[in-house]
C-alpha cells in the first residue's frame, strides 16, 4: 500500500456528504407533518360525532319503539272492550231473537 491509497481512504472517510441529513426536517417536513396531525384529529372529531349522532338516533329509536309499544297496548286494551261490548249486545239480541220465535 501506498501513501496515496492511505490518503484516499483519510479523504474519502473525511468528505462531508452533500444533501440534507436523514436526521434534519425541513419546513416542508414540518408542515407535512403539522398537515397529517390535523388531518387525524380532524378525522377523530368527525367519528366522535358519528358515534354520538348514532347514540342519539339510538336513544330516540328506543324512545318511539317504547312509545309505540304503550299505544299499541292501549289500542288492544280498548279493542278488547269494544269486542266485549259488541259480543254482549250480540248475545242480548240473539237472546231476544230466540224468545221471539217460540210460539
Amino acid at each position: 500500500m501506498s501513501d496515496d491509497d492511505g490518503d484516499h481512504k483519510v479523504a474519502r472517510s473525511t468528505e462531508r456528504r452533500r444533501g440534507p441529513s436523514t436526521y434534519t426536517l425541513s419546513f416542508g417536513g414540518i408542515i407535512a407533518v403539522a398537515g397529517l396531525v390535523a388531518s387525524g384529529v380532524a378525522t377523530y372529531n368527525t367519528l366522535q360525532n358519528d358515534i354520538a349522532t348514532l347514540k342519539r338516533g339510538e336513544l330516540y329509536q328506543e324512545r318511539t319503539n317504547e312509545r309505540l309499544d304503550d299505544e299499541i297496548k292501549s289500542m288492544r286494551a280498548e279493542q278488547r272492550e269494544t269486542l266485549k261490548e259488541f259480543n254482549d249486545k250480540l248475545d242480548r239480541i240473539i237472546e231476544k231473537w230466540t224468545r221471539g220465535r217460540k210460539p
